[in-house]
């Protein structure tokens, strides 16, 4: 019979397992219930180092995630679920896409800032001409997705300067077959019925040598905003589908071989994004700062927003055992395409009367952008033995990435020749890296790492009209190093500390030339690579009986250029600022206060903030960085019973995200010059989210029920704020009732 054990984060502390626990615990072990009624404790082991450990042994920050103990909670999208995890914050844009995810403060919001892996393999661009953000593949048949918090360049990378994602798909049994079907039906207030349906299947085709493993979605989501100009009730609606698929086979007892195939794709008529004023009477008269125009829940754009996203991924991985290492081959060839249209009639239709008044007025503007890439990676990893004396990695890694990214602004009456902009670029990169670990004793080892990394970013930039000037080919090469310094001592069996310094980087490039009306120009035509360094304590350890765990983490991060979005003109470009800095801490704690009842908090503290007078943002040395909380928190309850004969659960989750600014305010210098910022300051106000569930298992079956938002808390969960046209607020999604049915068969 299926075993019911609600486990919803299992993170990096030492010994207590938290069955059903829905918030970021770290525990490094799950907790299965013996006969006797005591704690049975299950060891996790993660690759986050790119070998096979205990979770409480890597020298780093880790959470391991069990993303289906989530979706049994309604919670199926990162935005959902990394909130959770200490030191994490996401942005939600309103849709299934592009939301910007900050580790520590480190942000992607242009380049990215945190990496997506699937299993072996990097998804995701390396530039800011096509998409800087992390893949969304929580709705995959995943058996655990980790993340890795801070710098990780000598292993990963470039872009991996705030952490990894890593998404572990369920590797294919050479054994048994397994599999499930499940419906998730619920009710969105203000909305109507969101649909869920996946199905996963597992198993040998050829027993002990060859296997394959399934899986697929359908979502569709009724939407909660109302456009009320078109009008158009449910403007947000959104279908995504997808899977993955995957090949196994086990030549020899030496030689392994695994496929890897995923689709997704997701449409959505409109963002769930309602437009408000950044301050008290700006621009809509009446309307306080952060308040919407229109209601809670209502948009006023002037037009439908179609979007479609589509990312595809294929994979080849070959891990051969020689003796005394093992040598990885990871391979693929990834395409992603964004397509969307978007009411801009603020401010562009002014813009288009400035330029042509012969055909004034212009009554609307809508934008309309395609971006994308396609990509090719290939990595030869060989990692040695573990002999707890010495070990050591090495690696080599090359990718290419062609991408474009065509933009164009339609206006009524047209305008032909108002705004066209079609730049296409190439990424080359070819690294090489090395780690090595040495053992004093069998309780102390530190370890040693370096990557050299050779890039290339190739971009030109053709333009028609007066907002933007063309750019010839720029051929911009540059190098980089990154290092890794770790020390790593057991003090016991049920408590490890380490000490952690760590670099890393993301390229720079080319950027857009934006004009004034006189020709004048605005924007620089570079912007530079940023780079940073890391500096982390921790401790992880449990009580002897493995009832009571902690992990805590104490980081400084010191960041150099760091690449921010200038919005100039209403145009968003890249740009650099000076210094930033960043310093915190993380802790989790868990406590099975009874053999059924255990509870879980996290608190995360990150003070972000720039490390100098920064005029080209408007931001005074000081000054908190948009798009981080200084604090973060969630407290959870996990009962687990039985019902009669039935094994039962019930739960519930609090999670607190304190005020979070976005834009900067401006500052006046010594001199009395005042320094705009490039958007404007808004400061959010902090906010509560509490979700219940419940369930039972009969036989096969899997039964939930939950809800999302218990107390309908109106909260903003993004906020782009614009000077010359509406400011976009994401509100977070209204209380949702739903209920999940799963079959598991075998």
């Amino acid at each position: 019979m299926h075993k019911l054990h609600k486990r919803f984060l299992e993170t990096p502390a030492l010994a207590l397992a938290l069955a059903a626990s829905a918030a970021a615990s770290t525990a490094a072990y799950a907790q299965e219930s013996g006969e006797d009624g005591a704690g049975l404790l299950e060891e996790v082991i993660v690759t986050a180092s790119r070998r096979e450990e205990q979770l409480q042994d890597v020298a780093l920050a880790v959470s391991v995630i069990n993303p289906q103990e989530f979706a049994d909670a309604g919670l199926t999208g990162l935005s959902d679920i990394l909130p959770f995890v200490p030191g994490v914050s996401v942005l939600d844009g309103g849709g299934t896409f592009f939301n910007p995810v900050y580790i520590r403060g480190i942000n992607s919001v242009l380049s990215a800032g945190v990496t997506s892996y699937i299993d072996e393999i990097p998804f995701g661009s390396s530039t800011v001409y096509t998409n800087s953000f992390p893949l969304d593949g929580t709705l995959l048949d995943l058996q655990t997705l980790d993340v890795i918090k801070g710098p990780q360049g000598t292993l990963y990378g470039a872009s991996a300067m705030g952490g990894i994602l890593k998404f572990n798909t369920r590797e294919p049994s050479l054994e048994e077959w397994t599999g499930s079907i499940s419906a998730d039906l619920s009710d969105t207030s203000g909305g109507g019925l969101n649909q869920l349906y996946r199905f996963n299947l597992n198993g040998p085709i050829a027993t002990d040598t060859l296997g394959v493993s399934l899986t697929g979605f359908w979502e569709e989501k009724t939407g909660y905003i109302d456009n009320v100009v078109i009008p158009r009730e449910e403007w947000d609606d959104y279908e995504y589908y997808g899977g993955s698929g995957s090949v196994r086979w086990a030549v020899t007892d030496k030689l392994d071989i695994k496929f890897l195939g995923m689709y997704l794709k997701s449409t959505q008529d409109g963002l769930a994004q309602v437009q408000a004023n950044f301050a008290q009477d700006m621009l809509l008269p009446g309307i306080g700062a952060a308040e919407p125009w229109y209601g809670r829940y209502e948009t006023g754009q002037g037009d439908v927003n179609p979007s479609t996203y589509e990312a595809e991924l294929l994979g080849l991985t070959v891990k051969y055992d020689l003796g005394f290492g093992e040598l990885t081959y990871a391979g693929s060839q990834q395409e992603m395409q964004f397509v969307q249209s978007q009411d801009l009639t603020i401010p562009f239709a002014e813009f288009a009367d400035l330029f042509y008044p012969e055909n004034a007025p212009h009554t609307s503007a809508i934008f309309v952008g395609d971006l994308g890439f396609d990509k090719d990676t290939h990595e030869l990893r060989l990692v040695s033995e573990s002999n707890k004396k010495f070990e050591w990695i090495l690696g080599a890694y090359y990718t290419k990435e062609d991408g474009h990214n065509v933009q164009r602004l339609d206006t009524t009456p047209a305008e032909p020749d108002f705004f066209f902009a079609n730049f296409p670029s190439t990424y080359k990169e070819t690294s090489l890296y090395a780690t090595g670990t040495w053992y004093f004793n069998d309780n102390l080892d530190a370890s040693v790492g370096m990557r050299y990394a050779d890039y290339s970013n190739d971009v030109v930039l053709e333009a028609v009209g007066p907002l933007v000037a063309p750019l010839p080919l720029s051929e911009i090469e540059d190098d980089v190093t990154n290092f890794l310094f770790n020390l790593r001592y057991r003090a016991g069996d049920n408590t490890s500390y380490y000490a952690r310094v760590a670099s890393g980087y993301r390229p720079g490039g080319a950027n857009f030339l934006i004009l004034d009306p006189e020709g004048n120009q605005l924007s620089s035509p570079f912007y530079e690579p940023d780079t940073l360094w890391s500096y982390e304590f921790g401790v992880k350890g449990s009580s002897a009986d493995g009832r009571f765990n902690y992990d805590l983490a104490a980081f400084y991060i010191d960041w150099e250029d760091y690449i921010v979005n200038l919005t100039v003109g209403s145009v968003t470009v890249a740009s650099n600022a000076d210094k930033a800095v960043s310093r915190g801490i993380e802790a989790a704690f868990g406590y099975a206060l009874t053999d059924a009842l255990t509870v879980t908090s996290t608190i995360s503290y990150t003070n972000a903030e720039l490390g100098s007078d920064e005029p080209a943002v408007g931001g005074r040395d000081g000054e908190q960085l948009p798009g981080t909380p200084q604090w973060q928190a969630v407290v959870d309850f996990d009962y687990r019973f039985d019902m009669g004969t039935l094994p039962s659960y019930v739960g519930a989750s609090w999670r607190w995200k304190d005020d979070m600014p976005v834009g900067f305010p401006g500052y006046t210098a010594s001199d009395g010059t005042f320094y705009m910022g490039s958007n404007p300051r808004v400061d959010l106000d902090s906010y509560s989210l509490v979700d219940l569930r419940g369930g039972f298992s009969v036989g096969d079956f899997d039964f939930s029920l939950y809800v999302t938002n218990l107390f309908d808390e109106d909260a903003w969960t993004n906020f782009q704020s614009s000077f010359t046209s509406a400011s976009l607020g994401t509100p977070a999604r209204p209380r949702t009732y739903g209920a999940v049915v799963r079959w598991n068969f075998r």
